[in-house]
Order: structure tokens, then C-alpha cells, then sequence
């Protein structure tokens, strides 16, 4: 008899570590770097607007650190941008998955060829285009690439990505057991108490035996939610980076579960839902909510409760534990006691006065503007909130809601703008105000009108843009010349090189505000007239005119 329960209890331990695996393959992609794997970012972290969709692996601080293919394939995408993820290389395998290779200084010879004829077959500075399989086939540990710091990174390092191929849904490339050393746990900094739908108050947590807790315990009605604020550390590197699964329990049952193994960039939006994006905006502090608005459609979590966490205590004392994992199993523990008023005040819903359903189309209109606001655009019902006011140039600020309200789409404004000369029009733009910055956005003239398109609310109004971008001569090294170019107003739309009249491959570093002209893109042994245009984004423009030799 003994013998039978030891045997059964060793098949539910085997059965419960399968059920808990994933399935992905742990030897079948190799590192893509012949250096020490250090992460200073990890999947479905929290970034601005979205979820890193990879890991970035440190390159020491470096560029041109070698980078090689992951395992056997063919590139099946090469991308050149000054934004994003910069120079990428895309690898399809045959089992179905596809590898990404993002912020790269360089491709290898062969694909830096290709990459050549397709910049001067469309005269384009920026490409992106597919190859046809088994164009490039590559080998498993084969030399493709360089590392650099290229589109918006801050710093040098490659950013790896593992995808299916098929639905180019993006998974964690932490599963799939490549080298890296984490035997570190999570970090849990503070929780974000919600006592009602309008108020909420932040407490810092104690760590005591290991274990995290708070001090005193929590006294609620019927209205309770929560956030959370927490971090990984991997043990190569001191980043701060993200956490991979998040467990709330209520006295023992599961009510919210966030796992970050895999999601749709259609989806990654929906990161101003899935952290409190208003504190957020006031403090620079991201809490994770362990609950969904309405029109939060998130895969990656789960909710068993359809009011309030608060409508699920009981009377009296509830525990509350929230386990948090990351991507190796590391796990940290927050235990509360919350005490449930017997006598619970009934909480009130915030009486909308101007209702902007999410569900349905919202529009508004007066002599002076019109805002049209896309049905699933915001994640819950809000107030709309809209004002008008004087500035300091002939041009009024128009305030729509507030830039602490997240919105999924972005909504059109139209302003009246008769009074504006036909000349300046075409120099015209709408503008967003925030911190005393103005941030443009692209817009047209209708009639007497000028419309845009806002990922943000907050403060907008009307500006002109008659100053063209200032081009510089900035240094020469041996293989490059180098050119400064800012535009403080519109900000840079078109950059064109030409050798001798001929189009010829710029590169736009933006970050350090240059333009790069790589000399060996030339013959030298004849007289070359480099001629450089740039233009922002009302047209204004600048030429330059360099001798290279």
C-alpha cells in the first residue's frame, strides 16, 4: 500500500512539473552572441505605449560586437529605419518560428549588398522588404550581422526576438533555455490601494523573513482594488526589468493572473490599461492593475471576478497573497490581511455629466472645433471634459479631457482656422502642449480647417512653421562625414543625399541629431560634390554642399 502511494505521489509531482512547462524547445536556438549572455531588458516589459517585445542583450557597452544566427534558416526581411528598431534582420526556421535581430550598426557583406541594391532601386533611404525563401539561407552559429544603436535604442545592445512565423505573435525568448543565470527574485516596491472608483492611496511594503507585507492591516468596504509595483533583477546585470507572471489570490482562489509568454503587437497598447496610467503620468511610477477595465482585451491576463475585488471578501478578516515570478521560476510573495467592514458603505459610481461611451463613436462640434473620438478607443466610460482658452499668440488652446486619460486609437481634430492667410497655411500645423514643449502632429487643410490625428489628449492648438531646419557641417573622419541637423518645430520629415546629381544611401542618426554619409559609398579618384536636402514637415527646407574631395 505504501508502495502505491509513492508511486502515485511521484506521478502527480511528474504530472504538475509537465503541466507547468511550457512547450517550446530549450536546445534548439543557440546564442545569437559568442559573449557572456547579460540582459538589461526582458520580455513583455514595461515601455512607453507598449511591451518589449524581446530581450535585449547587453553588448558591452559596444558596437560591432558579432552577431550570429540563432539556427538554421533564410532571411526572410531586412528593415533600415532611423526610428524603431533601427537596421534588423529577420530569420525564418523550419519549425515555424522566426527570429528577430533589431538595432544592428551593420549587416554582414552579403546582406549589406542586398540591403545596397534595394536602397538605390528605390532611391529610399529607409527600406523594408521581404526576400524570397532560400534567397540568403543561413547557418546555424553563421556570422549575419554586427551590433550597434541604431533606431530609438539608448544604448548599445541587440534586441532579440522570437516569433511564430505564421501569426508574427511575438513569445518569451527566456523559455526557450538560452544561457542566462537568474537565481534572483522579483522585487515588490509598493501596492496601489483603490478605495473607491475615484481615489486611491499608495503604500510601501515591508519585506520581513524574506516574505513582503505592509504594516497594518487594510480595512475596506465594498469598493477594493489593487496595483502593484514590481521589478526583476537578472544576476549578470543590474537592470531594472520586468517581471513574467503575477498570481492575486483571495483566500486561496485565483482572481487575477498576469503571464507574459506571449502576445500580438495589435495588443501592445493596451499597456495604458494594464498599468494605472494616471499615476503614471503624475509620478513616473508603473503599477500593474490585478484587474481589467472593460475594454482592456489583454490575452496575457485573466480575471475571475466581474464587479470589484472588494464585492468578492468576505465579512471580516481576508487574506490576500500575490505571487510574482519571473521567466526562471524565482518567486516572491506578498501576503495582506484585509479586514471587510461588516457594516460596508455602499460606494457611488462618479456621475458622468458628457458620457463618452468606449463602445460607440463620440463626437463633438462647435463653431471653433470638432472632435470625432473612435468607438473602442478609450478603456472605460469617462467624463468629456473640454475647455477653450487664450494664449499668448493669436492662436487659442483647445483642452480635450486630459493627458492622464490612455486612448487605444487616435481621434481627429478639426479647427477653424478662416482667419489664417492663404500663404501661411500650407506652414501651418496643430500641436499638442505639454510641459511648455510643443509636439506637432501631421495635418492638413480642409476648406477653412486644419485637421489632425492625437494618440494623446491634453492641450492643442494651432501653430506656424516658417524656419527652416538648421544643416550643418559637423565633422569628417576617414570614412564619414558627418552633418548636424535639427529642427525644433515641426522636426525633420525627408533627408536626400546626392553625389555629383546622383541619389546616394544617408543615414539619419536622430538621437544625436546628425546625418551620416558614409565615404566609401564613392569613387574618389573623381572630383565629388556631395549635396545634402532636408526638409521638415510643413516643407521647409535646406541644402548643403560639400567637397569630398
Amino acid at each position: 500500500m505504501n508502495k502505491m502511494i509513492f508511486i502515485l505521489n511521484i506521478w502527480l509531482v511528474t504530472t504538475q512539473i509537465q503541466f507547468s512547462q511550457n512547450n517550446y524547445p530549450k536546445n534548439y536556438f543557440s546564442s545569437p552572441v559568442d559573449i557572456k549572455i547579460a540582459i538589461a531588458g526582458t520580455f513583455g516589459e514595461l515601455r512607453k505605449n507598449h511591451f518589449h517585445s524581446g530581450i535585449d542583450i547587453k553588448t558591452k557597452q559596444k558596437i560591432n560586437i558579432p552577431i550570429y544566427a540563432s539556427q538554421t534558416g533564410y532571411i526572410s526581411r531586412i528593415k533600415v529605419s532611423p526610428f524603431g528598431f533601427g537596421k534588423t534582420l529577420y530569420i525564418n526556421h523550419p519549425n515555424g518560428y522566426t527570429t528577430v535581430y533589431a538595432h544592428l550598426e551593420n549587416f554582414n557583406k552579403e546582406i549589406t549588398e542586398i540591403a545596397h541594391n534595394e536602397h538605390f532601386r528605390l532611391k529610399k533611404n529607409e527600406i523594408d522588404f521581404s526576400l524570397k525563401k532560400n534567397q540568403i539561407i543561413v547557418e546555424k552559429g553563421e556570422l549575419i550581422a554586427f551590433s550597434g544603436n541604431s533606431g530609438s535604442s539608448t544604448g548599445p545592445h541587440l534586441h532579440f526576438e522570437i516569433r511564430e512565423t505564421k501569426t508574427q505573435k511575438v513569445l518569451n525568448p527566456m523559455l526557450f533555455g538560452f544561457p542566462i543565470l537568474d537565481i534572483t527574485k522579483p522585487v515588490i516596491n509598493s501596492i496601489l490601494v483603490y478605495d473607491d472608483p475615484n481615489n486611491k492611496r499608495k503604500i510601501d511594503v515591508e519585506k520581513v523573513n524574506g516574505e513582503y507585507t505592509i504594516s497594518d492591516k487594510l480595512v475596506v468596504d465594498n469598493y477594493f482594488n489593487m496595483a502593484i509595483n514590481t521589478i526583476d533583477y537578472l544576476d549578470a546585470a543590474p537592470n531594472k526589468c520586468g517581471v513574467y507572471t503575477i498570481n492575486l489570490f483571495l483566500n486561496d482562489s485565483l482572481c487575477y493572473k498576469n503571464k507574459m509568454e506571449k502576445f500580438s503587437f495589435s495588443e501592445t497598447r493596451y499597456i495604458n490599461s494594464h498599468i494605472d496610467y494616471e499615476y503614471f503620468t503624475e509620478n513616473g511610477k508603473r503599477f500593474i492593475k490585478c484587474f481589467k477595465e472593460p475594454n482592456n482585451l489583454l490575452s496575457t491576463s485573466f480575471v475571475n471576478f466581474e464587479t470589484n475585488l472588494g464585492e468578492n471578501l468576505k465579512i471580516g478578516n481576508n487574506v490576500i497573497t500575490i505571487d510574482v515570478f519571473d521567466s526562471y521560476d524565482n518567486k516572491t510573495t506578498l501576503t495582506l490581511n484585509v479586514i471587510k467592514n461588516s457594516n460596508s458603505k455602499e460606494y457611488e459610481i462618479k456621475k458622468i455629466k458628457n458620457k463618452i461611451n468606449y463602445k460607440q463613436v463620440f463626437e463633438f462640434k462647435n463653431n471653433d472645433i470638432e472632435i470625432y473620438i473612435p468607438n473602442n478607443s478609450l478603456y472605460n466610460d469617462v467624463d468629456f471634459i473640454f475647455s477653450k482658452s487664450s494664449t499668448e499668440t493669436k492662436f487659442a488652446k483647445y483642452s480635450i479631457l486630459d493627458e492622464t486619460v490612455p486612448i487605444h486609437k487616435p481621434f481627429v481634430i478639426r479647427l477653424n482656422a478662416d482667419s489664417l492667410s492663404t500663404e501661411l497655411r500650407p506652414k501651418s500645423l496643430i500641436a499638442r502642449v505639454q510641459d511648455e514643449k510643443l509636439h506637432c502632429i501631421k495635418s492638413y487643410w480642409d476648406e477653412n480647417k486644419i485637421t489632425g490625428k492625437s494618440n494623446s489628449f491634453g492641450d492643442f492648438t494651432i501653430v506656424i512653421d516658417t524656419i527652416k531646419p538648421d544643416l550643418k557641417f559637423y565633422k569628417r573622419l576617414p570614412e564619414k562625414v558627418l552633418f548636424s541637423v535639427k529642427d525644433d518645430l515641426s522636426g525633420i520629415k525627408d533627408y536626400v543625399a546626392k553625389i555629383n546629381g546622383e541619389w546616394t544611401i544617408l543615414e539619419y542618426d536622430y538621437k544625436n541629431e546628425l546625418l551620416v554619409f558614409y565615404i566609401n559609398n564613392t569613387n574618389l579618384s573623381d572630383k565629388v560634390m556631395l549635396e545634402i536636402s532636408v526638409s521638415d514637415l510643413v516643407n521647409n527646407n535646406s541644402k548643403i554642399f560639400y567637397k569630398i574631395n
